[in-house]
């Protein structure tokens, strides 16, 4: 099965073996030697050292499966992502707490995918809407501009970056539906790996330096102002998005 890149994507799912167990394509199916999975473990289990428990996946955006499949052989797939976006010289949290999707095979043998939902946390912006530290907070959300295909080459994001604050209205963005920001982050080589065999959860550093952002979108009167606060626009190779993503899974039987 092919795979793409994640954001955050970026988004990244999975690759099924034989045996039924699972890798997204942020860990390479072709990295699958003995080898190379217990020195990427090593490198995953270093990555999430941090946490003092293993993360909740969020199942309940599972999409309802297409009409005749096998509900044994489709996956619901979670993963969620944290880090930092750097605009410029500007940089701000983000955190995805679930991008789920399903997959498996159609009844005529193709594969088949469903895209479940997005969910991403409202995260304060560091610097506040000046940038500097004064002045009015700013918070900022992802938000998924269109339905991502998570079995094409591309394997892109599209995404529009909510900001919220005194003084905006409801509609200011960064990135809109016809313009979003395109998010293609990839594995890390030498990162990814299994933190846990059950329930089946694998981890890796993710990395975009090639996303390009255009101006604030609906902000009124201060677009100007948040122009100059991020650098926008601002081209591809001026930007960085990376983080730590997870991913798990369970069959639509085990749901």
């Amino acid at each position: 099965m092919r795979k793409t890149p994640i954001l955050i994507a970026v988004t990244a799912v999975t690759a099924i073996t034989a045996a039924s167990a699972a890798m997204p394509v942020a860990a390479n199916a072709a990295a699958a030697t003995s080898a190379t999975s217990a020195t990427s473990t090593t490198s995953a289990t270093s990555a999430a050292s941090a946490a003092s428990a293993l993360p909740t996946f969020d199942y309940r955006d599972c999409p309802q499966l297409p009409t005749g499949v096998d509900p044994a052989a489709w996956r619901c797939e979670v993963l969620i992502a944290d880090g930092t976006v750097t605009i410029g010289t500007s940089t701000a949290p983000f955190h995805f707490t679930a991008v789920t999707h399903a997959e498996g095979p159609m009844p005529d043998g193709s594969e088949g995918q469903v895209f479940g939902g997005f969910r991403a946390d409202r995260i304060e912006v560091p610097g506040r809407q000046s940038g500097d530290g004064h002045g009015p907070k700013l918070w900022m959300q992802p938000r998924l501009a269109a339905i991502p295909d998570f079995l094409s080459q591309s394997g892109a994001m599209s995404l529009t970056f909510q900001l919220t604050g005194p003084r905006l209205g409801d509609g200011c963005s960064i990135g809109t539906i016809e313009q979003p920001v395109q998010v293609a982050a990839e594995r890390v080589p030498g990162t990814a790996g299994w933190i846990s065999q059950d329930p089946p959860i694998m981890a890796a550093q993710v990395l975009d330096q090639s996303l390009a952002v255009p101006e604030v979108d609906g902000c009124g009167r201060i677009s100007q102002e948040l122009d100059r606060r991020f650098g926008l626009p601002s081209p591809s190779g001026a930007n960085r998005l990376a983080g730590t993503m997870m991913y798990s899974f369970k069959t639509y039987d085990q749901l």
